[in-house]
């Protein structure tokens, strides 16, 4: 299985064996078509999945009917087949995106792009020759992102404006 995270299970939601998921995909449609996932090293072949609110999904896993036992699963990461999930164009994996080299648009390297935090705005920390630093992956910095070339350009001016270096 080419794996990638998916979410974490929330807790059980009702008697029958259900869990609550906290997705950490874009949104349910990118994700809904999957038939197994793993969790805690074991895979399930799911049985239903279905979008709970914004940022959640209800997933019943076959042959798991036990509250207590999806109990155990709680704050597991739950990793779905990379296959099996759906990226829009223009859209990417965080996993594809680490390990970019960053650039300047003036053609300056900067570094390297370590770990990316999801949210509302997506951070991005990066081993760079002058220390570590952390930006914000804003509109203003016109990023053009290379999957095939682990690339990724930035606005040198608006770059300089938003970047906080670690001492």
């Amino acid at each position: 299985m080419n794996k990638i995270e998916i979410g974490a299970v929330a807790k059980p939601q009702g008697i029958k064996g259900e869990l609550k998921i906290k997705l950490f995909a874009d949104d349910f449609n990118s994700v809904k078509k999957i038939t197994e996932v793993e969790i805690n090293s074991v895979l399930y072949k799911v049985e239903s999945f279905k979008p709970f609110g914004a940022e959640e999904a209800i997933l019943k896993l076959k042959g798991v009917d036990d509250r207590n036992f999806v109990e155990t699963l709680r704050r597991c990461e739950v990793y779905a087949d990379r296959s099996e999930i759906s990226v829009p164009k223009g859209r990417y994996f965080i996993s594809d995106v680490i390990g970019s080299k960053l650039y300047l648009d003036s053609g300056k390297e900067i570094g390297e792009i370590k770990d990316i935090i999801n949210g509302n705005v997506d951070y991005y920390y990066v081993d760079t020759y002058e220390g570590k630093a952390v930006f914000p992956l804003i509109k203003e910095l016109n990023a053009q992102i290379d999957i095939e070339n682990k690339k990724v350009t930035v606005s040198a001016k608006k770059f300089t404006e938003v970047v906080l270096y670690e001492n």
